[in-house]
């Protein structure tokens, strides 16, 4: 663990309790020692002193804080909604790889009982983030139809099968689809398309992990 999450940090006073001190008593810590803690919103590293220890949490107080020089996670994509245990199993590779903004979208191919919970997805994020060191936090937004997320994007491509070559991409937002790939409505809705050099046919988790790979790896 790099460091450890928390949303309060830069607080004098944290209350560490439940899977996060769980975390703590792993790393076998005891009253008198110094962790970095980040909220992973300002770019800066807070320093605690553990001040106490209960069977069920530790109390620690803020000794300094210091500004860290914050990466930029500017690589954006769009995921077509699959089952949400798949998305909790991806996320943490492409939060690791620093995709700095995944936009799910529901499409034809999408289960349209899947819910997706952001807040859930954000702390998996978080716990990547404690141990690859990123420093913010993945953002996420959801769009109901791929209409409605044209209206908002209107530079997309999406990955397809029989797309042109990646060597051709001009910063367009890529497009992953659920299984299954696209219908023929929504390929008349967006004109370009890049496929991957595999021959074989890749799980929607493979093709999102492979692009975030070969742009950010």
């Amino acid at each position: 663990m790099q460091f450890l999450y928390d949303k309060n940090a830069g607080d004098e006073r944290l209350l560490v309790q439940n899977e996060p001190f769980l975390h703590l008593k792993a790393r076998r810590v005891k009253t008198g020692d110094r962790l970095e803690v980040r909220n992973l919103k300002d770019g800066k590293k807070y320093l605690y002193e553990i001040k106490q220890i209960e069977r069920k949490s530790a109390d620690l107080e803020l000794v300094f804080a210091s500004l860290n020089e914050r990466e930029s996670y500017d690589f954006s994509v769009a995921w077509a909604v699959v089952d949400p245990k798949t998305i909790e199993k991806t996320l943490p590779f492409l939060n690791e790889l620093g995709v700095g903004k995944l936009i799910f979208v529901y499409t034809k191919f999408s289960q349209g009982d899947f819910r997706l919970d952001l807040e859930r997805f954000g702390r998996i994020c978080a716990l990547s983030c404690e141990q690859c060191g990123r420093d913010s936090l993945m953002e996420f937004e959801i769009y109901k139809s791929v209409d409605e997320f044209l209206a908002n994007y209107n530079n997309v491509a999406m990955i397809n099968f029989d797309g042109e070559s990646l060597e051709n991409y001009k910063n367009e937002l890529l497009f992953i689809g659920a299984e299954g790939g696209f219908s023929s409505d929504e390929v008349a809705k967006i004109k370009r398309s890049f496929g991957l050099k595999s021959k074989n046919i890749l799980k929607s988790q493979t093709a999102i992990t492979a692009i975030a790979s070969k742009f950010l790896a």
